[in-house]
């Protein structure tokens, strides 16, 4: 079975708070799974894609199409 990492340890691993989660989900398409309002859990291994995708650029355009430089 894949290695889910939950909302919480998110929070840890990365130390941001809650909201910031919810941003990078809302704004940058971290993609977690809802399972329900209060259990969210991302797989390793979509994780990683998406960590790579921000550091080869996307990250920096999703900032500059929202005005913020």
């Amino acid at each position: 079975m894949e290695e889910r990492i939950s909302k919480q340890e998110l929070m840890k691993m990365y130390k941001v708070n809650r909201s910031t989660i919810e941003e990078w989900r809302r704004r940058f398409g971290l993609p977690m799974i809802e399972i329900s309002s209060h259990k969210k859990y991302i797989r390793r291994e979509d994780l990683m894609k998406w960590e790579n995708q921000m550091k080869n650029g996307k990250c920096e355009l999703e900032l500059n199409n929202s005005g913020i430089s």
